[in-house]
């Protein structure tokens, strides 16, 4: 019995569906838990390993073998890094999410949506440990709570639907595109760059911004900086493009599950 989909048109639907297979899902993300981290000693732990290292080994260069003149450059690096984990984790995860899970798809009746939505909320689940430490070192690295950052939640829920209509498409892509997941790891390396998570954007040249500010993540990069490192509500320009690369990726993510992935299920 194959897996079944809820009309995209009907997101009351959608959401009942996902109430009503609450223990598939709770189940599906404690299982990736227990199979990613069994046997490990430091269990949890090892999901901030990668953003730690990173950010002291480039701590380290800009501190002392190229020394950044940008202040609080260790709060300006932190709160990219912290943001960039979280993406990058979830689209280099998404091209298998289907074909990691055919055996399951084809075999059991559920909402199809499901398989996604357990791997974003497991990641959700480690990179909050990974918030905490970042909320925890604020004050230490410079930073201020004000006002401002009680917009963070709204913030950090658009960039979450940005990340999960990637998913969606990437996860489909990929049953006839295997060369996806190589592909999205030269262009993870190139959008790093690209985005201002180690340098100021005002530091590229004039003629280049309009580049890089085509790019969604340098948007939503900027949009953080501001209301942790700049301690001020992000412009309505990069507010509004912030809303609009959130509700496209969710759109164009969404239309191309429910169409495409039912004819994929038998090709898994």
């Amino acid at each position: 019995m194959l897996a079944t989909a809820t009309p995209v048109s009907n997101p009351i639907a959608v959401l009942r569906g996902w109430w009503e297979y609450r223990d598939l899902l709770y189940n599906l993300v404690s299982k990736d838990i227990k199979v990613r981290y069994q046997g490990a000693a430091l269990g949890f732990a090892w999901s901030l390993m990668n953003p730690l290292v990173v950010t002291a080994m480039y701590l380290f260069i800009f501190t002392y073998v190229m020394p950044s003149n940008q202040p609080h450059f260790a709060l300006y690096l932190v709160t990219g890094i912290v943001h960039w984990t979280l993406f990058s984790n979830l689209v280099t995860q998404a091209p298998e999410l289907l074909t990691a899970n055919a055996g399951l798809l084809q075999k059991i009746r559920f909402p199809r949506l499901l398989v996604p939505a357990s791997n974003l909320l497991l990641n959700l689940v480690l990179w909050a440990m990974a918030l905490v430490v970042f909320f925890s070192l604020f004050i230490p690295l410079g930073g201020h709570f004000k006002l401002v950052l009680l917009a963070y939640p709204a913030y950090l829920l658009l960039f979450i639907g940005f990340n999960f209509g990637l998913m969606l498409i990437l996860s489909v892509l990929y049953v006839d595109f295997r060369d996806l997941k190589h592909l999205i790891e030269v262009v993870m390396q190139v959008l790093f760059w690209a985005t201002p998570i180690i340098y100021d954007f005002k530091l590229i040249p004039a003629h280049l911004r309009l580049l890089f500010a085509a790019s969604p993540l340098t948007e939503f990069t900027l949009i953080f900086q501001d209301l942790f490192w700049a301690g001020r509500l992000p412009s309505q320009h990069l507010t509004l493009a912030f809303i609009f690369w959130t509700l496209a990726s969710l759109a164009l993510g969404l239309t191309i599950f429910y169409r495409r992935s039912a004819r994929l299920i038998e090709r898994l």
